[in-house]
């Protein structure tokens, strides 16, 4: 059990939890929604209380001093304890009212799941949702979500949750790109870091003589990329046929892409809004399961 000492350290302790997990200042201010300055401020803040230096600075990082573990193991096992109260809690929770956060991936956000967040406001004012637009698969055990949308084909096991719908990708490039690209002319491709510097097999054998000549770590910078008329690049076909200025590069056909999840902490899953989200999102989700396909365009 933690003691009330300990409870009551607890809103310094978890700027220095925040920074244990992501080794930055910048990146436990994302998670906690501060900024930098703020983050700086209350670890130093905390290090003047305990007498002690919590974190080494280091060219990759920061990482906790031997005083610095301690107070990361006494803040682990305090979180635990508000985490469970909190869920215990929020899961006798019977009104349709109340704050709901939701996380799911940028583009799914700006091009599609908008529209629904929007219906669904408008039909429970009452709810105050709050959207976390982001690729990263966030922590939903430790409630930095009620919610997550999330393209996985398996999801953790701990979580409980529903497939919504398939995705098909292809790849894709501007008009105006593959309008003024020559046939003798070398077929610039844009990849994701984790794909290498060598084009895709498919993309090789439609066009031998294609070549990468740029890598990104994001599909939203690869969004953008397409659409300057950098070059082509694999995309879901949500996100692809979604753009009146792109176009299906010819020649290579469509192949599957990852599902799209909804899930939650299996605790919560009965709570009425979170019940009521994940009924009303799925289904129009999949009304929505052409389009993702790409059988048809918007």
């Amino acid at each position: 059990m933690c003691n009330n000492a300990q409870m009551e350290n607890w809103d310094d302790l978890k700027y220095a939890l925040a920074i244990y997990r992501h080794g930055t200042l910048s990146g436990a201010a994302r998670t906690l929604g501060v900024n930098h300055a703020t983050v700086s401020r209350r670890l130093s803040t905390l290090e003047t209380q305990m007498g002690a230096r919590l974190f080494d600075r280091m060219s990759d990082g920061l990482h906790p001093t031997e005083h610095g573990e301690k107070a990361i193991e006494s803040a682990i096992e305090i979180e635990r304890h508000i985490l469970s109260l909190e869920v215990s809690i929020a899961a006798k929770d019977t009104v349709l009212a109340g704050p709901l956060k939701i996380s799911a991936p940028q583009l799914i956000v700006q091009l599609k799941f908008a529209d629904i967040l929007a219906e669904f406001k408008a039909l429970y004012p009452q709810i105050d949702l709050q959207i976390i637009a982001t690729l990263d698969a966030v922590n939903l055990h430790r409630r930095e979500a009620d919610v997550s949308i999330r393209v996985v084909n398996e999801p953790e096991n701990t979580l409980w949750g529903q497939r919504v719908l398939q995705q098909n990708c292809m790849y894709y490039a501007s008009r105006s790109y593959l309008e003024q690209r020559q046939e003798q002319d070398p077929l610039n491709c844009l990849n994701f870091m984790w794909r290498g510097d060598q084009p895709a097999p498919e993309v090789l054998k439609a066009y031998p003589n294609a070549r990468v000549i740029a890598r990104f770590d994001d599909m939203v910078a690869v969004y953008g990329a397409v659409n300057a008329g950098m070059g082509i690049a694999r995309m879901p076909c949500f996100i692809g046929d979604s753009n009146p200025t792109f176009q299906r590069v010819p020649h290579i056909d469509s192949a599957p892409y990852h599902d799209l999840w909804i899930l939650t902490h299996p605790d919560l899953r009965k709570v009425p809004r979170i019940q009521t989200f994940i009924r009303f999102a799925a289904t129009r989700l999949r009304k929505l399961q052409p389009f993702f396909l790409g059988e048809l365009s918007t």
